[in-house]
């Protein structure tokens, strides 16, 4: 089609998958369930392709932002550990999302407990 618009993959060109759930993840910035940069550094450490590094780098990051959160919250700054809390609720989905392949991959429900985890300390009044 004359004139029409190419956008290409600004992470992963070669892997559909890995660019369609980053730009998921994108969209959640606009609601506070990511932070921009957080989640285009995770996905610069991510192997295309590669279901393990996915998990492994989303892992890192939401442990990370758990953490520092957790830790905030124990400080007394409720708002900012509610919001820190929710990116890394969505961080652990992020890191269990393709290991569905294998149902009994314990990684799963870790990933999974800890999400629920988190969104229930962000949810709980301050």
């Amino acid at each position: 089609m004359k004139g029409a618009l190419v956008v290409r993959p600004v992470f992963f060109p070669d892997d559909e998958q890995f660019w369609f759930e980053t730009l998921r993840s994108f969209g959640h910035v606009a609601y506070g369930g990511a932070d921009f940069g957080e989640v285009a550094t995770t996905v610069e450490r991510i192997t295309s392709r590669d279901y393990d590094s996915w998990h492994d780098e989303w892992l890192v990051t939401a442990d990370r932002v758990a953490a520092e959160a957790e830790a905030t919250l124990g400080r007394g700054h409720g708002v900012s550990a509610r919001d820190g809390l929710l990116r890394a609720a969505n961080y652990y989905r992020n890191a269990e999302f393709f290991l569905h392949g294998n149902p009994d991959d314990p990684r799963i429900r870790q990933a999974y407990d800890r999400q629920v985890e988190c969104f229930r300390q962000a949810a709980a009044p301050v």
